[in-house]
């Protein structure tokens, strides 16, 4: 009966000791995970080098959320993880700033730079450049009606009622 007991209590003991040495090694491999996230978050690489990098244009769409955003960036190459960029972008000072439109990224930029790309406000230089890919139709019309009419067909019609409005009594010599 000893020896059964001695035998029990061996195994028992080695039965803890593995399931401590598992658990230990599981959350050691855990910890080193969940450290090199936090690290990355705030000290994330481009993915590529200035001199290869590659430029992509990327259009975000109104309503779009950061992980949408992300998934767009990691599918373009443009980030290494979709969900690090979310977690960026909580933690950034631009949370729920990111804006609708179509934009230039480079791959040699940190996710932190493409954040405040995303969210800057467009400069007068950029709403030229929407006028010149032809998402200004309403001052390219108006172009277009001066040059056929000769001038504003606009200030010809408000000069027409002025016009009108002198002939039913109003002094003479005023338009």
């Amino acid at each position: 009966m000893k020896i059964s007991h001695i035998i029990g209590g061996v195994l028992d003991t080695v039965i803890k000791i593995v399931m401590v040495v598992v658990i230990v090694t599981y959350a050691y491999k855990y910890a080193l995970q969940a450290y090199d996230f936090g690290y990355r978050v705030f000290a994330e690489e481009a993915v590529s080098e200035p001199g290869a990098a590659k430029v992509i244009s990327i259009y975000i769409p109104e309503n779009a959320t950061a992980m949408e955003i992300g998934k767009a960036l990691e599918e373009n190459g443009l980030i290494k993880d979709a969900r690090l960029f979310l977690v960026q972008e909580l933690l950034s000072g631009h949370h729920n700033e990111l804006r609708e439109g179509k934009y230039e990224l480079s791959s040699d930029m940190t996710p932190e730079e493409m954040i405040k790309v995303l969210t800057a406000e467009p400069a007068d230089g950029e709403e030229e450049t929407d006028l010149e890919s032809g998402q200004g139709s309403d001052a390219e019309a108006k172009e277009e009606g001066e040059t056929e009419s000769g001038g504003n067909q606009g200030e010809d019609a408000e000069a027409g009622s002025d016009d009108a409005a002198g002939e039913a009594g109003g002094p003479e010599g005023q338009p």
